[in-house]
């Protein structure tokens, strides 16, 4: 091989590499180059660092085009060198979301006809068939233990109460002051019972029912609002809304043609009589899943570990260089909040909307709110075209000394975290309610 040989091989393949990032973003340009800081971060910087790097490969001197190559294919090493070390420290987690279980756990899993590994409703309704809203499966399995996530050996799991949510089934002996709506956020994933957010929020002193499950999105959660919420009949509900996914949650839920029912006025959300059917389907579902292990294979294609792992999405977002997809319009967001309103103050009730920021707003040290605040300024438009008002945790969140620490490795709350979230709903139904309790420990 020729010095000339060596420059171009050297330079070739970190300039390829940087142009794998404009060809993608250009591929998939409504979501990564159609906005102008996207178009700079994924198109423009990496596009002409990869395009120099191959001009220098083919037109600088042999010695040069060596030095430099060299130099860019080692800084291109190490960064994937540190990748993988952060990859291998998450591969666990990933595992654990998944609900791998170690042989002792899955025989567990197995004899226990009562425990069922966790789910979420859009797969479940899915798998069976469901093609009418007043049929669909819009809760979990009453008094059934759920299996959360394992963590550290352990299964995390609760007993769903009568309705299929993680509570304790006396919370609705008394009037409900609180339902959360919302995913595994609400649902408290991987935290112990009486650690989740809705456990926080009534050790502060308000009566809440969490009506959240996995993989929910706003306008399931409509629909869970318009089944339940005049059963229930609480003073206030919360729809805590999740920067990280609930925006894709919802433009997979507006493809579902019976779900795009519950935003009309007439929509017939059903009851869980109405259900059954399609909940013992699902239930049989969930049975035939036990005996399904977790593999290597589940980890490359049930989750992005190996695509983020090229993009060195962990590098990046350490450094505060990831960038969200863009947020597109979705004019039935903001029907889905007047829907949820009008069904809320139908039985006198007032409706919130709770913002909770993605972690990655608070990892590295050039962590940036500018290409997450247009989904957030989206939302919050939507919810004052409403009248509606916000709980925005980002700035409550923001203003804490280390933010990172509300946060658990799996990307949802922490104990800390769901403690810090109870706080702020609490000092909200105080402002709504003139007298309202919170405890010492909350205040």
């Amino acid at each position: 091989m020729t010095k000339r040989q060596l420059g171009l091989l050297v330079c070739a393949v970190p300039g390829l590499y940087l142009l794998l990032s404009p060809i993608y973003a250009l591929l998939h340009y409504q979501l990564f180059a159609a906005e102008t800081p996207h178009f700079i971060r994924y198109v423009l910087i990496p596009g002409l660092l990869g395009a120099a790097l191959i001009a220098i490969g083919l037109l600088a001197k042999p010695r040069f085009s060596a030095l430099v190559g060299i130099s860019a294919s080692s800084v291109l090493f190490a960064l994937f060198l540190f990748e993988a070390m952060h990859t291998v420290s998450v591969v666990s987690v990933r595992f654990e979301m998944l609900g791998q279980l170690s042989e002792a756990q899955a025989d567990t899993l197995r004899r226990n006809k009562n425990m069922v590994p966790g789910f979420t409703l859009r797969s479940l309704n899915r798998l069976s068939g469901t093609d009418e809203l007043p049929e669909a499966l819009l809760s979990g399995f009453p008094s059934t233990q759920v299996v959360l996530c394992t963590s550290k050996g352990g299964l995390v799991s609760y007993t769903a109460d009568r309705y299929g949510f993680n509570n304790p089934d006396d919370v609705y002996n008394r009037r409900l002051d609180l339902i959360l709506l919302g995913d595994s956020f609400v649902e408290g994933f991987c935290l112990p019972p009486g650690e989740d957010l809705a456990s926080s929020v009534r050790a502060g002193g308000a009566t809440t029912a969490s009506i959240g499950i996995r993989g929910n999105g706003p306008l399931v959660e409509l629909a869970m609002l318009g089944r339940f919420g005049a059963v229930l009949r609480p003073r206030h509900v919360m729809m805590v809304f999740v920067e990280g996914n609930d925006w894709e949650n919802l433009e997979r839920e507006l493809a579902v043609p019976w779900l795009r029912e519950a935003l009309s006025p007439d929509a017939n959300y059903g009851f869980q009589s109405t259900a059954q059917a399609t909940m013992r389907e699902a239930r049989s579902i969930l049975a035939e899943r036990k005996n399904t292990p977790v593999t290597g294979i589940d980890l490359l294609t049930r989750t992005s570990l190996l695509r983020n792992f090229v993009a060195l999405q962990q590098t990046l977002a350490r450094l505060g260089l990831v960038y969200p997809k863009i947020a597109g319009s979705k004019p039935e967001f903001r029907k889905i909040l007047h829907r949820a309103k009008e069904l809320t103050k139908s039985w006198g009730g007032t409706f919130t909307l709770v913002y909770v920021p993605r972690m990655d707003r608070f990892i590295g040290p050039l962590s940036s709110d500018q290409p997450f605040d247009p989904l957030r300024r989206r939302v919050r438009d939507a919810a004052a075209a409403e009248g509606i008002p916000v709980i925005d945790l980002h700035e409550a969140i923001r203003a804490q000394a280390e933010p990172i620490l509300l946060y658990a490795p799996d990307a949802h709350f922490s104990r800390a975290g769901a403690k810090f979230a109870a706080n702020e709903i609490l000092r909200s139904i105080a402002t709504k309610e003139t007298g309202f309790p919170i405890s010492a420990e909350n205040k």
